[in-house]
Order: structure tokens, then sequence, then C-alpha cells
């Protein structure tokens, strides 16, 4: 015990303070392995504790909360510089899979998982590390495929529907609360560098983000030359073009306020007031792609979509959004009012749930 405590103290800094959890699966995780000292742990990554001779990775968020417990499986230098929302997943995945009791809820239904595996099982991962060659493959919303390799040799694989539910370890109705808790956090939105290259001999410009579900839900921003500088599109002599740029702009202004209703899983609700600014800043920290649908224009206000589209997750938020003109003429006084539903599973949604006929072009 005294060793064991010692090894944390010099690999791990800590601090005073009673342990909690991001998500219910990570704590029950902690009590079958029998994870001590958890509580006295600083933001950060430590790995002094072991499963079967096999380092783990237990990590804690800047709230305090333990979120994330598996296999050292991934060198921090790929996580840098190649971000995947499934090696935390792998890691705490494969360690459950070995070391869950099976005769608990959570062991019973890691045997329903849609996970394949192809070259090796679960306990193959008990003889591999972070040095081991890591692949993986993945076809957009659909499956990802994943492989490791020594010496040439593939020594695991399987594969694995881009499930969220799955891929977080979290019931929807436990994702749905995250999601407002984690907005209610940002306080201070960053600033999000835009790389373009404008044309040479051209007033005006459009960057091209890509469509989603139909080509009038798009990822585009307008912008037009003034004085030689470019800027955003912010008139209202060019109303749709204006507030598309107010939905995707990762910069947008700060002061505009957002009053979102999310809609839950067996017929909650919950309300957040918040900017608009940060909750697009907590979807696109997730990895999401945004597009806007525009519908109709009712008074001083116009109606609309923004889709936030996790390619990599496969799931998608949506924010059904009434959208004052004040976001362009005065947004220190505008608010956008939403509804929203959250993690939305696009390996099986239907076409209804996203109602692509319902959109107008933004053509002016």
């Amino acid at each position: 015990m005294f060793i064991t405590l010692m090894s944390l103290l010099l690999t791990c800094q800590m601090q005073a303070g009673t342990a909690t959890f991001a998500t219910q699966r990570l704590q029950g995780m902690a009590n079958y392995l029998k994870l001590s000292q958890l509580d006295t742990l600083q933001t950060g990554v430590c790995e002094a504790y072991r499963y079967q001779g096999r380092t783990l990775v237990v990590r804690v968020n800047e709230w305090g909360e333990v979120e994330h417990i598996g296999l050292k499986l991934f060198p921090s230098a790929l996580r840098a510089i190649y971000p995947s929302p499934i090696y935390d997943f792998l890691e705490r995945y494969l360690l459950e899979r070995n070391a869950s009791p099976r005769e608990t809820e959570t062991g019973t239904k890691m045997g329903w998982d849609k996970v394949h595996f192809g070259v090796g099982n679960a306990a193959t991962a008990l003889s591999l590390d972070s040095t081991a060659e890591f692949s993986e493959n993945h076809v957009d919303l659909k499956v990802y495929r994943v492989e490791w390799a020594v010496n040439g040799q593939v020594k695991l694989q399987f594969s694995f529907d881009m499930d969220y539910q799955l891929i977080s370890g979290c019931t929807e109705i436990e994702l749905e609360k995250r999601f407002m808790l984690t907005l209610s956090r940002i306080k201070e939105p960053t600033d999000f560098p835009m790389q373009i290259v404008f044309p040479q001999d051209a007033h005006e410009y459009v960057y091209k983000g890509g469509t989603f579900i139909t080509s009038k839900v798009r990822g585009d921003r307008y912008y037009t030359n003034q004085d030689g500088q470019w800027h955003l599109v912010a008139s209202m002599n060019r109303p749709t073009q204006s507030i598309a740029n107010v939905m995707l702009d990762a910069n947008c202004d700060p002061r505009i306020g957002l009053i979102v209703v999310s809609d839950q899983y067996g017929y909650t609700t919950d309300s957040l007031h918040a900017t608009y600014r940060q909750f697009l800043q907590q979807c696109l920290d997730e990895g999401c792609e945004p597009y806007y649908g525009m519908k109709t224009k009712e008074k001083s206000d116009y109606t609309g979509t923004v889709f936030l589209v996790n390619r990599k997750g496969g799931y998608l938020h949506m924010l059904s959004v009434r959208v004052p003109t004040t976001v362009v003429t005065a947004p220190e006084l505008s608010t956008v009012y939403g509804r929203l539903y959250t993690y939305i599973p696009l390996f099986n949604v239907s076409e209804k749930t996203l109602n692509p006929k319902d959109y107008q072009p933004i053509n002016e």
C-alpha cells in the first residue's frame, strides 16, 4: 500500500478533493477496478494505475471530474496531431471488455454491442501498448474499422457502428444533460483563426462550406470587399446572407444572446440562457461542422435550422432558430430563440426527422 501511494505521489500531481466522474460508466469502472486515491488527482493525465500489469490512463478535466479511464493504447503525440473521438472509446471499451464483471447489467449489455472482431479479441489488447502501429478507416456517419499491428503483423482488428452512445459510453439521457452542463460552463469563447485565400480581382466571394441533406442547407459564408478589406456580409440590404453568416461564423458577435430549449428523451425539456457564440463554440470544439437552412420570414424575424454535423462521431445537433434581423443591425440587443435536439444518430436517422424539403435558397 505504501509503495502504491508513493508511486501515485511521484507520478501524478495531487490535490485534496472529492472524486467526481464525467459519466456514470466511469464511476462504475472505478468501483470494480478498485481505483483508489482518484479524489487526489489534479487536472491532467495520470498513468500510475495498472490492470493486469498494463498501464491505465486516467484523465481529470478542468472541473475536477474523472473524464477518462482506459488502457494506454495511444501516444499523446498521436492524440495531439490527429484528434479523434474514438481514442478514448477504444481505450475505455477494451478495458471494460476485459475487466467488467459479466454478471452486471453493463457486462451483459456489452455482449449486445455491435462490435465485430476480425482478428484477435478484447483480451488481445492486453498484449498491446502505445508503441503498436494503429490505423483506422471509416465511412462518414456509418462505421469504423480499426487495427493494431506489431512488426507488420496485424494483432487486433475490429469494426463498430458510428453510434455515439456506444462511443461515449453514455445513454441518450446522459448525453443530453452533459451537453447542457458543458454549455453552461463556457464563459469566454476563444477566437477561431480563419485561413481563407480571397480572389485578387473581385468584390464578392462565397466561401463554400458544403451542403447537408439538401442543396439549400449550406455551410457557405458570404464576403464582400470594402476599401481593399474583405468582410463578412452584414447588411439589411442582404438579410438572408447576413443571417447565414451569423449562424455559421465561429467568430460571430459574442453579445448575441441565445435562449435555448432542449427537447430531451422521455418528452422532457431543459432550458438555458447563453450566447449564440458559446453554443457554436461548444459544437465546434466537439468537431461538428455547421450548416444553415433558411425556412421563412415572419415580420422582422427569420426562421431556420442550424445543423451541427459530427462526421467522426456519427451524430448531429439540430437547433431550430428564430433569428431577429437585429443580429445584423444591433447584435448587442439581440437574442436568438432556439429549440435544440442533441446527439441525433446519423447511421440510422430518417429523412422525416430532418425535413429536407422545408428550406428556401439563400440568394440575394
